[in-house]
């Protein structure tokens, strides 16, 4: 007779998305396994939210470029099956991989794959981004990253290059390849080739990278505290660091 397995006490929606809040044992086993899944397997450099520098970083490695395109996956977590984690698991030599893919996926409130990795859980994340290791979308964009520049953070995909026609190669292929994978496309997010391009709410072109004027606004449209305020400023100064100035 199966066992049922408790892993979240409760679930709530913010942003219009589903949020997963772990049972205490299964943050444990939550903290657990992405340990496990670190000391066991490298990832790609072009996982930004993997790397130090985050995607403040991201945005950095494409600010040479001269063309840029973004791609944005739809509901990335929810699209990844309790299976294909499992099967993740094991191509990288975990123990118990079936044990360690039930306590991270959740009746899927989208419907199909039936069972998925939650947003909320600690170790989504790096399962989400180990299932997409093993993509063949990952695949091109090892086999693409010298000719144009790729990065990955999370479910966002950003392309750059000197060259418009490698970057509309590219973004044509990762556009067909994603669906075969199993990842859907966020049609409304998606950023054409163009000479700039909108990431992470900060504006980017050729040597100069700066965060939106309007998510400058918003951020000043209600009272924050002083400490708040200097933290914004010095995030904003993080994005503009090493943007070539006027006459350099």
């Amino acid at each position: 007779m199966p066992v049922h397995i408790r892993n979240f006490e409760y679930s709530y929606i913010r942003n219009n998305k589903p949020i997963f809040v772990p049972t205490g044992i299964g943050r444990r086993i939550g903290q657990e396994i992405k340990y496990k899944v670190e000391k066991a397997h490298k990832f790609d450099d072009f996982q930004f939210h993997l790397r130090r520098g985050g995607h403040v970083a991201a945005i950095h490695s494409h600010r040479d470029g001269l063309f840029f395109a973004k791609i944005d996956i739809a509901n990335f977590f929810y699209s990844v099956s309790r299976r294909r984690v499992q099967s993740a698991l094991a191509r990288i030599g975990l123990d118990s991989p079936r044990f360690f893919a039930k306590w991270s996926a959740v009746k899927n409130p989208y419907g199909l794959p039936e069972f998925a990795i939650p947003y909320g859980f600690v170790q989504s994340p790096i399962l989400a981004s180990l299932v997409f290791y093993f993509s063949e979308t990952a695949n091109f964009i090892r086999s693409a990253i010298g000719d144009i520049n790729i990065s990955v953070y999370v479910d966002d995909i950003s392309i750059s290059s000197k060259c418009e026609i490698s970057v509309a190669q590219a973004y044509a292929e990762i556009n067909r390849l994603l669906p075969e994978d199993g990842f859907q496309i966020n049609d409304q997010k998606l950023a054409p080739p163009a000479a700039d391009i909108v990431l992470f709410n900060c504006e980017l072109k050729n040597q100069l990278a700066e965060v939106q004027e309007a998510r400058i606004a918003k951020f000043f449209s209600v009272e924050r505290s002083p400490a708040a305020e200097e933290a914004f400023a010095a995030y904003c100064a993080s994005v503009e660091r090493g943007n070539l100035k006027s006459g350099d």
